[in-house]
């Protein structure tokens, strides 16, 4: 038997060819115009800045993208980079950490937000808040939150003379179970703690604000003591200690009854609230006698990662 061949018109082949020719032209189209989509995306104008896909991620955690959008107009941005993988970055105060650094040229990343966190981008009792007393022991007194004329804590107990020169002088409670446990501690060492200021009312502390203040002018007064109800010591959370051996602020640091502090009073829920250093942050210059309660668990994480107790609060109280 005869095979035949199946053989088509060229009208045909014309068509078949036309139809693959059209298939090509759109698959081609439709690439060209994915392409072009690709190229209006942040991500792609993102990329020809110069970020990387790992840095585009994180603009795209902490930024809106209208933010985002907004990048795109200028060049990159590694300070911002920075800001955002800052571990105590907050978002909200992103424009105050621009502007901050801005203002501030060669200031790192690390600096800025803890200047900022701490509302040290104001000038001192110019931004002005009503301390929370509902975070109890946790509560902040500095020289942007302040303690009403009437604040007194409900559970101030007498301080024994045997931890403090004189009677009838007060702390709170907590406190001051806190503080006999360390004091024990410390006299097992060797080292005899002793209390030189305590609970301090808000008509008490007018009283040494004024005395620098008329003797010296305000500025002094601001450099050296907390305005009334702006001080630590109205809490009934804030101890000034200082050793037997060792009773004046121009020698203590060098003690070992500091240096025995440094490395254990977090353990029974006391920090150093004025360090070295930190003067831009907590407004006051160092005291090593000034020793504040905030319970053993926040102690030890500002003893384990070196922030001040302001940074603390601004980031996992006030904003946590």
């Amino acid at each position: 038997m005869k095979k035949t061949k199946l053989k088509l018109k060229k009208g045909v082949w014309f068509a078949i060819g036309g139809v693959l020719l059209l298939i090509i032209l759109i698959v081609i189209g439709v690439k060209s115009y994915q392409t072009y989509q690709y190229h209006q995306t942040n991500e792609y104008k993102l990329l020809e800045i110069g970020y990387s896909a790992e840095e585009i991620q994180v603009l795209e955690e902490h930024l809106s993208n209208e933010e985002i959008t907004t990048l795109t107009n200028t060049d990159k941005e590694e300070f911002l980079l920075e800001v955002l993988q800052d571990p105590y970055f907050i978002k909200s105060y992103l424009d105050r950490y621009m502007a901050y650094h801005n203002d501030h040229e060669g200031s790192t990343a690390r600096s800025v937000v803890a200047a900022v966190n701490t509302n040290t981008d104001y000038d001192y009792y110019t931004m002005d808040f009503d301390t929370n007393t509902e975070d109890d022991i946790l509560m902040l007194v500095n020289k942007y939150y302040h303690l009403s004329e009437d604040y007194e804590p409900t559970d101030l107990v007498n301080i024994s003379n045997r931890y403090y020169y004189g009677e009838g002088h007060q702390i709170r409670s907590v406190v001051y179970d806190a503080f006999i446990d360390m004091w024990n501690e410390a006299n097992n060492a060797g080292i005899y703690l002793i209390i030189n200021s305590s609970y301090r009312t808000f008509q008490e502390q007018q009283s040494v604000y004024d005395s620098y203040k008329d003797s010296r002018g305000t500025t002094y007064a601001d450099s050296i003591a907390a305005r009334p109800g702006y001080s630590e010591h109205q809490t009934g959370l804030s101890l000034d200690i200082f050793s037997t051996e060792y009773t004046t602020t121009a020698n203590f640091k060098d003690s070992p009854a500091h240096q025995w502090l440094t490395q254990n009073a977090y353990k029974y829920g006391f920090i150093q609230r004025y360090e070295a250093d930190t003067e831009e942050l907590t407004g006051f210059a160092e005291e090593a006698w000034h020793w504040r309660y905030v319970g053993v668990e926040v102690a030890t994480y500002l003893h384990e990662h070196d922030i001040t107790f302001d940074e603390y609060y601004a980031y996992f109280i006030l904003n946590g």
